[in-house]
């Protein structure tokens, strides 16, 4: 079977790093292989790699354009494997990184091509931008079939999803049940060496292994250290993008003014490495509001550490579903409405729905807004993953600055974590989400669409599946 891998780039991490993990767990399956990108590879892929310089980031569009996309990757995969592919396993076609790439599948499947479609983010799921970017020229009527260029529907298509969550929302709005696919991410992170070097702090040390992103949620973090002095709390990594420096400059000055014990990009120390501040905490922390797979809450096991913080049903429902305990999670933090001035912030959480719903091209009634406010400061009391990052200020300032009468209590102490899980996760996590098992399932999918009768393109109704992302009460200001 000749097999064609497609990404727009494979730069070190995220979607690179599951094609790599994917390409190792498949080299005993008897696949010819070749990747796609529009430049060289940073990580050793142990596969043959062809550049295809239009699959670079693009936010023009235009019929010409999408045909020579088209054709050059049909060009670049021939070259390879002598003949056209069997099967293309495409990732992320649809997330407006380039405009023309939805199109140019659409191109492929009418001529024929067997599609995988493995989808890591939804531009539907708190990416208003990249869905209004995506969604453009359809709206200008330089493509004209948006709902199938997005999300095809034939026997020969079939698509690849992280949790069950998406999984469900892809079945709700139309996509046939067994043309969707639950492909977790392999898990395979090694434990730390036991001899590895620690990194020296003079409290017991409670980290989180993070690039300090807006919805990581950082003032979470500084309100469990703010409530508990005696740990020192720290992240790993600061943001690339520009787009978040701002908020992670207000948390690190905050932080600073409020005298809360929390050290920020420890892992960008001159001579720190990952693997000594790993071995020198005494637990692993999340406090992220959105998470795609939701590595953060496997990898800490295998690593023989214990994990608490913010509980994300949505994600971990798989997880829990094959075994693995997770104690220390708590689904929300509540605390007292009158620590923040709720005039000011229902006014902020107003425009931010509303600029949300605009972009995606959805009305928003007025009182589904005030609905969503009474509910979501219900009994005088708000969950703090819910605030923006200036109603979270002053909740720490009034934490920070009182003596004990805030009324804010944490819903789990770093103090008395449960250990007993971590050899038995682990043993779980290694077996059910390791590489043997993700190669299995990836080639019998494979085999599947090989062996599909071809039949009509169509697609699925894109407005049932934004419906499915888009509920104000899964609303949170920090992943708008």
């Amino acid at each position: 079977m000749r097999l064609a891998i497609v990404h727009y780039h494979l730069r070190r991490g995220g979607v690179t790093r599951v094609i790599a993990t994917a390409l190792e767990a498949l080299k005993e399956k008897g696949l010819e292989m070749v990747v796609l990108s529009s430049g060289e590879p940073e990580e050793e892929l142990g596969v043959p790699h062809v550049s295809v310089p239009e699959l670079a980031y693009r936010a023009g569009a235009s019929q010409q354009d999408a045909g020579a996309l088209a054709m050059a990757l049909s060009r670049a995969a021939r070259r390879q494997l002598g003949a056209d592919p069997d099967i293309w396993h495409i990732h992320n076609h649809g997330l407006g990184k380039n405009l023309n790439f939805p199109r140019a599948l659409g191109i492929l499947l009418e001529n024929g091509a067997r599609a995988l479609l493995q989808i890591h983010d939804f531009a539907e799921d708190g990416r208003p931008g990249n869905y209004a970017l995506q969604a453009r020229p359809y709206q200008e009527g330089i493509f004209t079939d948006f709902s199938r260029d997005l999300y095809p529907v034939a026997p020969q298509v079939d698509y690849a999803v992280l949790n069950r969550r998406d999984l469900a929302n892809l079945q709700a709005a139309g996509v046939p049940r067994d043309q969707v696919h639950w492909l977790p991410n392999i898990v395979a992170a090694p434990p730390v060496p036991g001899d590895s070097k620690t990194f020296p702090t003079e409290k017991p040390l409670i980290l989180y292994p993070t690039r300090a992103i807006r919805r990581k949620n950082l003032g979470e973090l500084l309100l469990m250290a703010a409530l508990y002095p005696d740990f020192q709390f720290g992240t790993t990594l600061s943001p690339n993008n520009p787009q978040w420096k701002g908020i992670y400059r207000y948390w690190t000055r905050l932080a600073d003014q409020l005298d809360i014990p929390v050290a920020f990009a420890m892992g960008e120390q001159p001579g720190v490495e990952f693997s000594s501040l790993v071995n020198s905490a005494k637990a692993l922390v999340t406090t992220s509001v959105g998470e795609g797979f939701g590595l953060a809450f496997l990898e800490p096991f295998l690593f023989g550490k214990p994990l608490l913080g913010r509980d994300l049903p949505d994600i971990t429902a798989d997880f829990k579903e094959n075994g693995i305990r997770l104690p220390d999670l708590y689904p929300g933090w509540p605390v007292p409405v009158r620590l923040i001035n709720l005039k000011a912030f229902s006014g902020r959480y107003r425009e931010a729905v509303t600029t949300a719903y605009a972009s995606y091209g959805q009305p928003l009634p007025d009182a589904s807004v005030d609905s969503a406010l009474e509910q979501l400061t219900a009994d005088g009391r708000v969950d703090f993953g819910r605030l923006d990052e200036i109603a979270q200020g002053e909740v720490l300032s009034a934490v920070t600055k009182s003596r004990g009468d805030h009324g804010v209590a944490s819903p789990v102490d770093p103090a008395q974590l449960d250990r007993s899980v971590i050899e038995a996760n682990e043993e779980v996590i290694r077996s059910a989400y390791g590489p043997e098992k993700h190669g299995e399932k990836l080639a019998g999918i494979y085999r599947k669409l090989e062996s599909a009768e071809a039949g009509p393109v169509t697609g699925i109704d894109p407005g049932r599946l934004l419906q499915a992302f888009l509920t104000l009460d899964q609303f949170y200001l920090l992943r708008s």
